[in-house]
């Protein structure tokens, strides 16, 4: 059991309120994204079009597999199971977009602080870095892997009132 302790162990109380927040805002945001490449053909057709132009290799495969990852685990994110895991394989995602998609949005020849202004308003950005802060946090104190983790290590805890000697 202890080798799932780090996947599974995330901080709770008040103080982390905030990281449940975005856990659960980040993940339902993914999953009505890939939701709706999945199942709606307009959006089906703009995946397949973004994918193509950006040069990803097997662009119908993979159209289809962004979607459905971004709809599995976003899901999986806000109901926060698999947290860490789940925000990893966004992070993947919201990097390759960035880097094929992304950063062909900023214009040539800004200098350091303006290029750098430019690649935060890039919303991809803002996913990376959200999914770092669930990789390294966990689910926060609403999640189903802290019920987990808190459940397999029941036994671990001394009971009250009794010694220890």
């Amino acid at each position: 059991m202890s080798r799932y302790s780090a996947l599974l162990s995330s901080p709770g109380g008040g103080f982390f309120t905030p990281l449940a927040l975005i856990r659960i805002a980040f993940g339902l945001f993914f999953f009505a994204s890939g939701f709706n490449k999945v199942f709606v053909p307009a959006n089906q057709a703009i995946m397949l079009e973004t994918i193509t132009e950006a040069g990803i290799p097997f662009p119908h495969f993979m159209a289809v597999f962004v979607a459905a990852c971004e709809t599995v685990f976003g899901l999986l994110l806000a109901i926060g199971l698999l947290t860490r895991l789940s925000a990893l394989v966004l992070l993947c995602i919201s990097t390759v977009a960035l880097f094929t998609v992304g950063l062909h949005h900023i214009p040539p020849n800004l200098n350091l602080l303006t290029w750098y202004s430019w690649l935060l308003y890039l919303p991809e950005s803002g996913y990376i870095l959200m999914a770092m802060l669930l990789i390294v946090q966990g689910c926060g104190p609403w999640g189903l892997d802290r019920w987990i983790h808190q459940r397999l290590h029941e036994g671990d805890r001394p009971r009250q009132g009794v010694s220890q000697a």
